[in-house]
This record gives C-alpha cells, sequence and structure tokens, in this order.
C-alpha cells in the first residue's frame, strides 16, 4: 500500500515536470520570435519604407514644375500698299495760261475801300496787266497792318481746273513796281498739302529800282493741281503814309507746258 502511494505521486511528480519543461520551452520560443520581429534593424526598416513610398511617388508624382515652352510670336509679312497711280495731266495746250480759270486764294487783302481804287485779289488773274478804266491795278496785302517785319509770308495760292502740267509763271510788277518782293519762289502741289519749291529767286530789286518789267520763271514741266507764288521778304518801303510793308502784284500767269 505505502509503495503504490510513492509510486502515484512519483507519476504525479514527472508530469508536473513534463508541463513545467513544455511551458518553459514555448515562452522561450515565443520570446525567441518577437526578438526576431523587434530586433530587426531599422536601417532595414526605413529601406522597406522608402522602397514603399518610392513606389508610390513613382505611381504618382507630385510638385513637378515644367516650363511652358516660350511662344514666339512672329510679325505677319506686311504686304506694301499700292501706290496710287499720279493724276494725269489734262490735255491742255502748251502757252495755254491756266490761271484764268483758277479759283484764287491769299495770305490778305485789302478792305472793301481799297476796291474803289483797283486792289483786290480778284484782279490777280483777270487778264489785265494794269487797266486804268476799269480801275484794275492788281492785288495787294493789307495796308497799315505789317508795319515792320520784312520777312512776314504773304502768298497767293492758284487752284487750276484740272491737273495740268506746267513749267512758266510770270509775275507782273505793278504800275510804279512798287511793292515787289525781294525774296520769293514758285511752290506746286498736287494735295494743296505737300508743297514742292519750282523756281527761287533772291534779291530782287524791282521795288528799289521802281522796275515794271515783269519776271518769267522757267521750271521743268511738271504735273500739279495747286500752284503757290510765296514771298519770302518783303521791301520796305518808306513811307510817310503809314501804309507799312506791303507785298503787291499786278497780275501772275501761269503756262501750261
Amino acid at each position: 500500500m505505502k509503495r503504490n502511494i510513492i509510486a502515484a505521486i512519483a507519476i504525479v511528480v514527472a508530469a508536473a515536470s513534463l508541463l513545467l519543461f513544455s511551458a518553459c520551452a514555448g515562452q522561450k520560443s515565443g520570446n525567441g520570435d518577437t526578438a526576431a520581429l523587434t530586433d530587426k534593424p531599422a536601417s532595414d526598416a526605413t529601406e522597406a519604407k522608402s522602397t514603399e513610398a518610392g513606389s508610390t511617388e513613382a505611381a504618382a508624382p507630385t510638385d513637378i514644375v515644367t516650363e511652358k515652352p516660350t511662344e514666339v510670336i512672329t510679325d505677319a509679312p506686311t504686304e506694301e500698299p499700292t501706290p496710287s497711280p499720279l493724276p494725269t495731266a489734262a490735255n491742255i495746250a502748251k502757252g495755254t495760261n491756266v490761271a484764268l480759270d483758277a479759283e484764287v486764294d491769299v495770305s490778305s487783302t485789302t478792305g472793301a475801300g481799297h476796291v474803289q481804287w483797283g486792289w483786290s485779289y480778284e484782279y490777280i488773274n483777270d487778264g489785265y496787266i494794269i487797266d486804268d478804266e476799269a480801275l484794275s491795278y492788281g492785288w495787294t496785302t493789307a495796308v497799315g497792318v505789317n508795319m515792320d517785319d520784312p520777312d512776314q509770308q504773304e502768298w497767293v495760292e492758284f487752284l487750276l481746273d484740272k491737273y495740268t502740267s506746267v513749267d512758266t509763271v510770270i509775275l507782273y510788277p505793278t504800275i510804279y513796281g512798287s511793292y515787289f518782293p525781294v525774296n520769293y519762289e514758285i511752290q506746286v502741289s498736287m494735295d494743296g498739302k505737300d508743297y514742292t519749291t519750282v523756281a527761287k529767286v533772291e534779291g530782287d530789286q524791282h521795288a528799289l529800282k521802281g522796275d515794271t518789267t515783269p519776271v518769267k520763271l522757267e521750271f521743268e514741266a511738271v504735273t500739279c493741281r495747286y500752284v503757290r507764288f510765296l514771298a519770302t521778304r518783303l521791301y520796305d518801303v518808306p513811307s510817310s503814309l503809314g501804309d507799312g510793308i506791303l507785298c503787291q502784284m499786278a497780275e501772275i500767269e501761269i503756262y501750261a507746258a
């Protein structure tokens, strides 16, 4: 009986030892696996994370700045405008005085009181050099206005009836040759805006000498619509009448080429 009890106790102790050994072995195995996971080098974990992040960035890149290509603007070639053909001169017989049919404009003229004495811009192309009977003496600038400026410009402009080729202008002094300008020129224009000088005189002494000889100005034929006589320096005639510095002309003729 006693022997049986001892045997049973030995069996129980052996079983308990076996259970304890198994538990310890299981705990040791479990701790070893945990250490294997937690003790993995940090560099490996970082590399794994980097690899994972890298795969994400490759799939959807962000913050990539690309420069917009510079837009090159080239001016479209401009076509040169086709110049308008110049007006053709009217078929007018050479030597025709075309001033007779022209409209006249002047820089200044006298008052109505001087018309009765034979002075008006309308007499500058009426076909009469001096006409005492009709009191047609020619054109004069305003009396008693320009008192001290011999360089004041005065002019007579003719608008011809048609585009005309001209090559000669004749200027006629007044009955005494007085107030004929010292410096003057002939200008022509197609449109009344842009003028070209075709003849020029400086130092004329008609007024100084009382010369009534007409001045004939010839130049190369030119087609135009406007012809202008331009006085650039006037003769300062001493006068006790207070007339001032004037410009006078009996008649102006313009001849077709």
